[in-house]
């Protein structure tokens, strides 16, 4: 074999291993160059969803106590704070002016009395004469007359009487309801009158006690649709978990008693109200709560864990996953209710996918990625476990 056969049959294949060469040396420079991230696996899940809303306290039943009549108040007979029965007496007015119009009225009721017995007598004794002839019809007709003007004028007396006997019980201002009664805004020896405006004191019931919260219009019809849908699995009331406003739970629980059939139009929100057990008054009204609306469970829904979630300055939202190439790809992700650290996804995303959740600053769409998910995480850090131990 000549020198220039042996070059023509040995360069093809040395430029082959070279090609070879340069393509192994480009797959190890590409994988030096491949970030290792974190990735979680999108999964299914059955889903508690459960609504975070704030709200304030008001009492289940609330009177303002004021006086029917005018007069003079003379005793106070409650001690303020205190809880009190309906039907207690909590103040006294001075009755003496009511007591002389009653006696009043019953001497004017005794007059129209006396008025009609000699009335009626007469006018049975006109109505024989008048049947004999004896008399004319008309005088017949004005004893009569005069008869029925004394019965009206009893029974005028009779009103009077009853309004008199009113008023007077009008002087013993009772409690119109059962619960806790505040400070008294009036004091011994002051003039009351009828209908005023401020009233005496106030009694508010606080066991049960509501809780009334606002709800978004949106996350109503949402939940609305769920459960038309049979998607959420709802076996009765919702339940509600209160907390106080620095995030410690109340220790007792209460239902939904109901959600307004309209929309505040000033805030776009629907008004819902929980009623909640306070046997020992320590939810007060006005208090500022915060309450969390067990709705339901919306099974096999595809979640995401939190921090996979990326926003966008407009309020976009999006994931960086790992595509079949091991490199990075962006979806565009539209996200339901949270719960723990997970968000519901309602689009953008499948079961088995896997989301970045680390280095994300450092990724952009296409770049080949190393793909770490928790269970090789876990293995990696028992192989570095065993390794310092060896040493």
């Amino acid at each position: 074999m000549s020198l220039f056969d042996f070059k023509k049959l040995t360069l093809p294949c040395i430029a082959a291993s070279v090609l070879a060469l340069t393509a192994c040396d480009q797959v190890q420079q590409q994988q030096k160059q491949a970030m290792p991230v974190d990735v979680y696996t999108v999964k299914t899940m059955d889903v508690p969803v459960i609504s975070h809303l704030t709200g304030r306290a008001n009492p289940t039943r609330k009177a303002e106590v004021r006086p029917q009549v005018n007069g003079i108040l003379q005793k106070r007979l409650f001690v303020e704070g205190s809880t009190v029965q309906q039907g207690d007496q909590l103040y006294q007015i001075d009755p003496d002016l009511y007591n002389a119009k009653v006696a009043s009225a019953k001497a004017s009721l005794a007059s129209a009395q006396a008025n009609l017995r000699s009335a009626k007598l007469k006018a049975t004794r006109y109505g024989k004469l008048r049947n004999d002839n004896a008399i004319s019809s008309q005088d017949n007709d004005d004893a009569q007359a005069v008869y029925l003007t004394a019965e009206a004028s009893v029974k005028a007396a009779e009103a009077e009487l009853k309004t008199a006997e009113i008023n007077l019980a009008y002087t013993k201002v009772y409690a119109p309801i059962s619960g806790t009664i505040s400070r008294s805004d009036i004091t011994e020896g002051a003039l009351v009158s009828a209908g005023q405006q401020s009233p005496l004191t106030t009694i508010q019931q606080l066991d049960p006690i509501y809780i009334d919260m606002g709800m978004t219009a949106e996350e109503h019809i949402a939940i609305k649709k769920n459960l038309i849908n049979g998607k959420l699995l709802n076996n009765g009331k919702a339940s509600v978990d209160i907390f106080y406003s620095d995030g410690t739970p109340y220790e007792h629980k209460g239902e939904v008693a109901f959600t307004d059939v309209s929309v505040n139009e000033s805030t776009g929100m629907v008004n819902l109200r929980a009623i909640v057990p306070n046997p020992d008054h320590i939810l007060l009204p006005g208090i500022f709560l915060r309450g969390d609306i067990n709705q339901g469970v919306l099974p096999q829904a595809v979640v995401i864990q939190a921090d996979g979630v990326q926003r966008e300055a407009n309020g976009n939202c999006y994931a960086y996953v790992v595509d079949e190439n091991s490199t990075v790809a962006r979806r565009d992700i539209k996200l339901g209710a949270g719960y723990d650290r997970y968000y519901i996804v309602n689009s953008g995303l499948n079961a088995g996918d896997k989301v970045i959740i680390t280095n994300v600053q450092k990724i952009r769409a296409g770049m080949p990625v190393i793909a770490i998910d928790e269970e090789t995480a876990k293995k990696m850090a028992e192989q570095q476990a065993a390794k310092q131990a060896a040493k």
